[in-house]
């Protein structure tokens, strides 16, 4: 079977899938059909690409093999974007947050009052608190610590964890103390892991009295 032959068997089949795909969302009420707009968008996608050609002879030939080619690329194609995007929509809301750009862009609530950036202060174990799933690349005051998702919770557990300045030929144990209360400065989401730079939360400053009368100072 030449390539073109293939081709033309090929778009039969998705033409057939597809018409019986279509003919299945008729029958369903908009209700449905707005919970299966994933599975339609994939579904168009797919014929859409496989229509057009372009792709290997090979992977043509194999999908041949299948009633219903549409079908089977749809729930492959599907099962390849169900990945967690938690951390990056956190990441975009850590951006908004963290440049404040927007508030230039957008309009403001009037009626609105914000918290005061002592308030909204985040210390590292708040932020690994709030990402369990995630590993962290950190750049603290005392060097570098690199957490997996399994040695971040033993820091929370209070366990010590490995860091160094810069060389691992200089690795040591970071206290558990050492590192959770250090405040987050900057986080940047990339590659799979949370950029952090981190520096010690400064201690509230207490407010001195006035001085007494007739006290020297040195």
């Amino acid at each position: 079977m030449t390539e073109q032959e293939m081709m033309t068997l090929l778009r039969k089949k998705l033409d057939r899938g597809m018409a019986q795909y279509q003919k299945e969302w008729q029958q369903k009420p908009a209700s449905e059909l707005v919970e299966l707009a994933s599975e339609i968008a994939a579904v168009k996608f797919v014929y859409g690409e496989l229509s057009a050609g372009g792709y290997y002879a090979e992977y043509m030939e194999y999908l041949l093999r299948f009633e219903n080619p549409l079908e089977v690329v749809k729930d492959q194609w599907i099962s390849e974007q169900n990945v967690d995007f938690s951390e990056e929509l956190t990441h975009a809301l850590w951006t908004l947050w963290d440049k404040g750009e927007s508030e230039s862009e957008y309009t403001l609530d009037p009626e609105y009052a914000p918290v005061s950036a002592e308030e909204v202060r985040i210390t590292v174990r708040e932020f690994i608190e709030a990402h369990p799933n995630a590993s962290f690349d950190m750049m603290t005051p005392g060097g570098y610590v690199y957490l997996t998702p399994e040695t971040a919770q033993l820091l929370l557990s209070g366990q010590s964890v490995k860091g160094n300045p810069g060389s691992a030929e200089f690795a040591r144990d970071v206290p558990a103390e050492e590192l959770l209360d250090q405040e987050i400065c900057t986080a940047d989401f990339s590659k799979g892991a949370w950029r952090v730079l981190s520096d010690h939360n400064p201690e509230p400053q207490q407010e001195q009295g006035p001085f007494e009368q007739g006290v020297t100072l040195c």
